[in-house]
């Protein structure tokens, strides 16, 4: 899940000109401005609150406030405005307003291309976010494109140990198999497994993204039996370390119930997709797609069992 990045510089200084007012004039007005960067930021962990318990909605309400707020203090390129702007996006990729993420992430990453250069880790995160709003429209060609041009660089820059570097590679290999290259996909998520394994340990929640998708692309080859050993140990697993009502618990149950039913384990896999809707709907909404998916899994294996 998206977690808003709260890095706005919280000082007063250079934001009014100053030059011309009195003494106590000066004081007043660094007084209001302080409080309304105070208010800035307690918006922005409200924010951040409402996105880490899924109220998506009004997270979204909350950091359009914060975004107009932000043009008007810092300006339409500050850094933090793109930030808002940037996490605005993120939390609109995540209610599944897809087109109107990408819209937004469009629109940022034209400015910090201009405004800081190609390579700025924030250019780079931008692409990387304009390519997984491509990749959940099912324009996988284009997020295979974006993907590889990002980790082309952080290779370059950064080493193909960094984090930041892992992170892109893992997006690459899933929109991979997203279009079919399921053979391509399979070897980048092992390579960056293990790296992941060795880096930050084997049950770090990025750790277990990888086996998870992994777990994946077996079962996109059919080859069941190991995606199911591999989506059991990634949901127990984050059932330990994150919680039994975390939404990457809910996705894994989502992921291991179509792995059962392409076994037909009608039985279990019924049970696991209920527990992935209902985790969805809290979480996300009735109207999220994922929601909408689990739903519509749900009636179909229970069809079958209905045989």
């Amino acid at each position: 899940m998206h977690k808003i990045r709260l890095s706005l510089v919280m000082s007063a200084a250079g934001l009014l000109p100053w030059a011309g007012l009195s003494a106590q004039s000066q004081k007043a007005a660094m007084t209001n401005e302080t409080g309304r960067l105070i208010k800035l930021q307690q918006d922005y962990q409200s924010a951040a609150a409402m996105s880490a318990q899924g109220r998506l909605v009004e997270a979204e309400a909350e950091l359009r406030e914060i975004v107009a707020t932000c043009r008007e203090v810092f300006g339409k390129e500050h850094p933090d405005t793109l930030v808002s702007r940037s996490d605005l996006a993120a939390t609109l990729a995540e209610e599944g307003k897809y087109a109107e993420a990408e819209k937004e992430n469009r629109a940022v990453l034209a400015i910090r291309e201009r405004v800081l250069g190609k390579e700025h880790p924030d250019t780079l995160l931008s692409r990387n976010n304009l390519a997984a709003t491509l990749q959940e429209q099912g324009r996988h060609a284009e997020a295979v494109r974006e993907y590889r041009a990002v980790l082309a660089v952080r290779e370059r820059l950064l080493g193909p140990e960094n984090l930041d570097t892992l992170d892109c590679r893992n997006n690459l290999a899933t929109a991979l198999n997203d279009q079919g290259r399921h053979a391509e996909a399979e070897k980048e998520h092992r390579a960056v497994l293990a790296l992941r394994e060795r880096l930050l340990g084997a049950q770090h929640p990025k750790t277990l993204a990888s086996r998870n998708n992994l777990a994946a692309v077996l079962q996109e080859q059919e080859r069941h039996a190991e995606a199911e050993k591999e989506h059991r140990t990634v949901l127990a697993l984050r059932e330990k370390v994150l919680g039994e009502k975390h939404a990457d618990v809910f996705m894994s149950c989502f992921n291991l119930a179509l792995c059962l039913e392409a076994q037909a384990k009608y039985q279990e896999a019924l049970v696991l997709m209920q527990r992935a809707g209902a985790g969805f709907k809290k979480s996300l909404g009735a109207g999220h797609p994922y929601t909408k998916s689990a739903e519509e899994c749900r009636q179909r294996i229970a069809a079958e069992i209905a045989k």
